[in-house]
């Protein structure tokens, strides 16, 4: 975010209207054209809107499912505009502006022209204005009878674009598509197992071709696949070879149907017209998604994936070694033979090392907006989670912000998962949570079983052989060297108010212990405090129901004593947390009391005797003793 010059973010609750528009006279007409195309795409597309938006414009903003579909099928880039879709409107327009002036060199000029304006309604993405620098380039050399030179021309564009804003060169979409390119340019032809010259392609009957075609598309996504999975798997946590398959179909079918889309977005208003062409392209769009399933099943990728910086220029150089003995040594000799085998072979050692410190535990409370998410990992690797924040409509929901931590972790398991109870603060992220991690044991109350969204749970629960431990008294779960004691509810108690329902957990882990209350009020409180005293001093106190007036009583902080606390809430929102009240009670800790509002996600890194506190927003920092 801060690369796109973001340093905050917000959301509106009622429709904005913008009164007037900045910028000159260009920059209004490329964003009416841009308009007119989005509202043209939703008049005429229906459900494929999002989809048409995605492969013609570059708006990604209303895929949802679509996404995570081609994600898998290994054809996600067919929805960001890049050269194959430049490439492919390139060749549609000039032959258009061929037949209609006779002319090439009026031809390239004007086509140079439409590239530019069009890379403006793209909004300029990385992969855009590199095809676009390297079609002009390339159309250029052309009008003035020059050998073009590939190579030279990537260079240049990534010149030209880095000078102009250096922060893309960390970029995904800019890595991957540069690297791509250059793939295709130089290693690709140097490893090609079949040669085939243009004469004998003329010469081959229509099935042979098709083969061929195939053949090449495999080849090709397979080098591309392998070259590019160390990006992928630093930026977005996975990689896969599904794509080797899906782009055998999903090439060819995108090649008609984005200028099919175009057709139909620039028709006139002539409803019969329209029809014939929209049959056309729904009939396409039916064989694309039924072709993405397919892909999409295949059991070739693979997600959760960690991978550090080290690691990166560790395969890189791998694969440079290995195309220069291509390069370079036609003879593929035993010498050759071990010593690749050795390289990889330590690689490999290398790679698959992984830098943790088995002594650590580590406890991290999220920043999920007005809801509970927090996650422990023990030293011995089980994890354990606790609510799961709000429902995927909200901003800080399950996906926007424990998700993209798990798997940059590679956490794709979850020993235990415990639901305080029923409000959907708490539970509302549970299909997402079901949807991407494997969850061994659910932890609820006998009480939240009474509730409506119990058989939702019991379904999913079933369909993913999680096994549900109903919690009717107090219970330790044990998880090998830490000890997670469920304190609240016992067997005696009950209150029809759900938030005195909520479980209450203490974690011990050598000289370190955690309270957490859920949404305890005063009633669960004073309970906690007359039936289990012994078990509330502890040196961190999870706050309860979000800050709240109804909760943290005088006499319950003074039985925990807390060091440290910890508020899940925004500072902004209907309800006033924290109240006034409860910040009041709990100013004795001064600077050791965190909101998640203010100080975004916390994270307790510990080995039972010291423990590092550290903030993701307000950028504390520090470690601490823990007393004996």
């Amino acid at each position: 975010m801060k690369r796109k010059k973001i340093f905050a973010s917000g959301y509106s609750l009622a429709p904005v209207q913008i009164s007037s528009n900045s910028g000159f006279c260009l920059q209004r007409t490329i964003i009416k054209i841009r308009k007119f195309m989005k509202t043209r795409i939703d008049q005429r597309f229906g459900t494929y809107a999002g989809f048409v938006k995605a492969i013609t414009i570059g708006d990604k903003s209303e895929l949802d499912s679509t996404r995570s579909l081609l994600n898998k099928a290994g054809l996600s880039h067919i929805l960001a505009v890049s050269g194959l879709h430049v490439g492919v409107l390139s060749l549609i327009i000039f032959q258009i502006f061929i037949i209609l002036f006779r002319q090439s060199n009026i031809a390239r000029i004007l086509l140079i022209v439409m590239l530019i304006c069009y890379g403006a309604i793209c909004n300029w993405s990385a992969s855009v204005l590199r095809a676009v620098i390297m079609i002009s380039l390339l159309l250029i050399s052309r009008m003035y009878q020059r050998k073009v030179n590939a190579n030279q021309i990537l260079a240049i564009s990534f010149i030209t674009i880095t000078a102009i804003e250096p922060a893309q060169i960390m970029s995904a979409g800019f890595q991957m598509s540069f690297l791509a390119v250059f793939t295709l340019l130089n290693v690709l032809p140097r490893i090609r197992f079949i040669s085939i010259n243009k004469e004998e392609i003329i010469t081959m009957k229509l099935s042979k071709k098709i083969l061929n075609s195939a053949l090449v598309i495999m080849f090709s996504s397979l080098i591309l696949n392998i070259f590019l999975a160390p990006i992928t798997m630093l930026h977005f946590k996975q990689f896969g070879f599904n794509g080797i398959i899906g782009n055998i179909l999903g090439i060819p079918l995108i090649g008609i149907i984005l200028p099919l889309a175009f057709v139909v977005i620039l028709l006139p208003q002539n409803p019969w017209l329209i029809s014939i062409y929209h049959s056309s392209f729904v009939f396409l769009m039916q064989i694309f998604e039924k072709w993405s399933n397919i892909a999409a099943s295949l059991p070739l990728h693979f997600d959760f994936i960690s991978i550090s910086t080290r690691q990166i220029f560790l395969l890189y150089f791998t694969f440079g070694f290995l195309w220069l003995c291509i390069k370079k040594i036609k003879l593929f000799n035993k010498l050759i033979f071990y010593r690749i085998l050795l390289l990889i072979s330590i690689c490999s050692l290398i790679f698959v090392s992984i830098n943790r410190n088995s002594n650590l535990m580590k406890v991290t409370f999220f920043d999920c907006g007005l809801g509970d998410l927090l996650l422990i990992e023990s030293p011995e690797d089980e994890v354990i989670m606790i609510d799961t924040g709000p429902p995927s409509n909200n901003f800080g929901s399950f996906n926007h912000s424990a998700l993209p931590y798990l798997k940059n972790c590679g956490i794709k398991q979850l020993n235990w998962l415990v639901i305080t109870h029923a409000h959907n603060d708490h539970y509302g992220g549970y299909k997402d949570v079901f949807a991407t991690l494997e969850v061994k044991n659910l932890a609820v109350t006998d009480e939240f079983c009474t509730r409506k969204i119990w058989p939702e749970f019991q379904q999913i629960t079933s369909e993913e052989n999680c096994v549900v431990h109903t919690i009717t008294d107090t219970v330790t779960i044990i998880a090998n060297c830490i000890n997670l004691k469920i304190l609240h509810p016992d067997g005696s108690y009950h209150n029809k108010n759900k938030n005195n329902m909520s479980i209450v957990t203490r974690l011990d882990f050598n000289q370190l212990s955690i309270l957490f209350t859920g949404d305890l009020e005063h009633e669960g409180e004073e309970h906690l405090i007359k039936c289990y005293p012994q078990f509330l001093d502890c040196d961190i106190l999870k706050v309860g129901h979000h800050g709240s007036k109804t909760a943290s009583s005088v006499i319950f902080l003074d039985a925990v004593s807390p060091d440290f606390a910890f508020i899940s809430t925004p500072l902004q929102n209907r309800f006033n947390f924290p109240h006034s009240q409860t910040m009041e009670n709990l100013k004795f800790l001064e600077n050791n009391l965190f909101i998640s509002g203010k100080d975004g996600a916390l994270q307790i890194t510990t080995d039972g005797n010291t423990a590092n506190f550290k903030t993701f927003l307000s950028g504390v920092d520090f470690t601490i003793s823990l007393p004996e």
